[in-house]
């Protein structure tokens, strides 16, 4: 049993299936405060399920799963998580707000219900934009901004509620080197100055030695720790190549579990985390 305390994640023999496919098989490991930790493997390993683990999307099947020494699914105070998950940036970038409006949207969502808006809060939303670089396109409308520029503004809305924990899952799918590289400059100075925990879902390895992280691979639904980790895997080559960054295939099989894991949220065995929050 690993000893959950306050770490901001304990997975503990997690196990996890969608519908008959077991995805997990006793995955145990655990986040430390102001950890910066990441997690690789192969398309359709069940990376993403862990995260949605984590942010109360789902239950495991067994096992024992902490938020910050909470079960997720009854884990209230959501202004200590950041989360930007793997969508298509398309998706949001079809909704008609600017960048702005799309940071308080997210920030009334971490704040206590009934909570007044005030002009602190609007600050609070200005610096989480100036932390990304983005203040000086907070009157923009989203759907003009670069797929970039659009994945930094979702880095805001994670960032607003001064988070204690960072979960990324696939943020920099679709970008260009250069987009990837100033995402992860910028979550890398949100944990060294802030001290955020970071969990990152990512195949794109290169960008592993410059964040500094420690690295776990989830293979065949069990989790192995260490530099090995990231060895042996011609799909994770590949992305790290860059020959893949979008990755479609990725896109698909997580399409999948995202409906296998709706049904399941709606039969009762998973939290929204939109609810939640």
């Amino acid at each position: 049993m690993i000893e959950s305390l306050d770490k901001p994640v304990v997975f503990d023999d997690v196990t996890f299936s969608y519908r008959e496919t077991d995805v997990l098989r006793g995955v145990s490991f655990s986040i430390e405060a102001g950890e910066m930790r990441a997690l690789v493997g192969d398309n359709g390993a069940g990376k993403s399920t862990i995260a949605r683990i984590i942010v109360g999307e789902a239950t495991p099947r067994s096992g024992v799963a902490r938020l910050f020494g909470v079960a997720p699914e009854r884990f209230e105070d959501w202004a200590r998580v950041g989360y930007v998950s793997q969508l298509a940036p398309t998706a949001i970038g079809r909704f008609p707000a600017t960048v702005l409006e799309l940071v308080r949207a997210s920030q009334h969502a971490s704040m206590p219900r009934f909570h007044p808006a005030s002009r602190s809060f609007r600050d609070a939303a200005l610096s989480a934009l100036e932390a990304v670089d983005m203040a000086p396109f907070s009157k923009r409308l989203i759907r003009e901004l670069s797929g970039g520029q659009l994945q930094r503004v979702r880095l805001a809305c994670a960032l607003v509620g001064a988070p204690d924990l960072l979960v990324l899952d696939e943020p920099v799918n679709g970008l260009d080197k250069e987009s990837r590289a100033k995402f992860y400059g910028l979550v890398r100075r949100a944990h060294d100055e802030a001290g955020i925990a970071v969990f990152l879902i990512t195949h794109d390895l290169d960008a592993l030695p410059s964040l500094g992280c420690s690295v776990m691979r989830l293979e065949e639904g069990v989790i192995e720790d260490g530099t090995g980790a990231v060895a042996g895997t011609a799909s994770l080559a590949d992305a790290a190549a860059g020959e893949s960054p979008a990755g479609e295939e990725d896109l698909v099989v997580d399409a999948d579990e995202s409906r296998a894991c709706e049904a399941e949220t709606a039969a009762g065995a998973g939290v929204s985390s939109k609810e939640a929050r």
